[in-house]
């Protein structure tokens, strides 16, 4: 069965909410799984967290992605902790579950062997995640064989671009595996989350 993820909006300071998050973890034993966007790649800023944070020249807003087993207890210990100082339901602005995730790439290498090297990456998709919008250019010109290396024209050309879309665990490793090569550019893991409902409130 497919995992379910939300993600979570903090208010308060990194360590207190990384400590607490570890805290409950080891104190239940569980090996859930968490990550903080701006450490993992996602996109999450709007244009009045961007305002705040300059304003007060600290980051106090911290977005979560945490899995769905994680969430449902972790928000049920909360509310039984609603007169604690550091952290209780009131610090989450908002829970939200993440519809879908995906990134954008792009790549251009004049090295077959480099271009074999991403091809074997690309072909060989983790399972649960699809790629979108594929559709790479390898060229040939005989011609340019055995000229200067720095000259205009190269023998070889391999370049594409695409994005790919799956589970948020999963994407996150592999948007990380890809990054390790330099000549592939990844670009900042988006979410689309559920629609907001006033009605509700984080952990109701």
């Amino acid at each position: 069965m497919e995992k379910k993820y939300f993600e979570l909006v903090f208010e308060g300071h990194y360590k207190t909410i990384y400590g607490l998050l570890e805290g409950f973890i080891l104190g239940k034993g569980k090996d859930w799984k968490y990550f903080f966007s701006k450490k993992s790649g996602i996109k999450t800023e709007t244009l009045s967290e961007i305002i705040a944070e300059w304003i007060t020249f600290k980051t106090k807003i911290h977005h979560v992605i945490m899995e769905e087993k994680f969430y449902n207890e972790f928000c049920a210990s909360l509310k039984q902790w609603k007169d604690h100082p550091l952290i209780n339901v009131r610090y989450i602005k908002s829970a939200r579950l993440i519809l879908n995730a995906s990134f954008e790439f792009q790549f251009k290498t004049y090295g077959r062997r480099y271009g074999d090297e991403i091809k074997a990456l690309l072909n060989y998709l983790p399972k649960g995640l699809e790629l979108h919008n594929y559709n790479p250019i390898e060229k040939e010109t005989e011609t340019a064989k055995g000229i200067e290396r720095y000259a205009p024209e190269h023998d070889y050309v391999f370049e594409g671009s695409g994005a790919i879309s799956g589970e948020i665990e999963d994407l996150i490793g592999f948007r990380d595996k890809l990054d390790e090569n330099p000549l592939i550019e990844t670009r900042f893991i988006t979410l689309t989350l559920e629609k907001r409902n006033n009605s509700s409130s984080p952990c109701s």
